[in-house]
């Protein structure tokens, strides 16, 4: 597996840009405002992206911020479970593990999906 190879396909990275939004927006309800693909490296594609806030996770933080916070884990694990079935059902893409982190303050995410080189690491 080779991602920066993967990566100089225009046709691919509009296959990887469309499966990470239609996820998102299952999820969110919304799509994605900004969405930057690149290789972290021979075996990792790294997602940069800009969300629009959800209003529901806006309205807890003030007063429910442990709750927030615990519906923010739950959908970043439902997100990463989503991801890695479609890119492996939909481009038979091998991913062996999905990494996820987002800032509230500035709306940006990153996403590392890690892929299967069949080797032994």
């Amino acid at each position: 597996m080779n991602i920066p190879v993967l990566l100089s396909s225009n046709e691919y990275k509009k296959k990887l840009s469309r499966c990470y939004n239609e996820v998102h927006k299952e999820l969110y309800g919304v799509g994605v405002n900004q969405l930057r693909l690149e290789a972290a490296n021979d075996t990792m594609i790294m997602f940069l992206v800009k969300h629009q806030r959800v209003a529901a996770l806006r309205a807890l933080e003030e007063h429910y911020p442990e709750l927030k916070q615990s519906v923010d884990a739950a959908l970043h694990q439902e997100f990463k479970r989503r991801i890695q079935k479609k890119l492996t059902e939909e481009l038979e893409l091998p991913v062996a593990g999905v990494l996820r982190d987002y800032d509230p303050q500035t709306a940006w995410a990153c996403t590392v999906v890690i892929c299967d080189t069949g080797a032994e690491q």
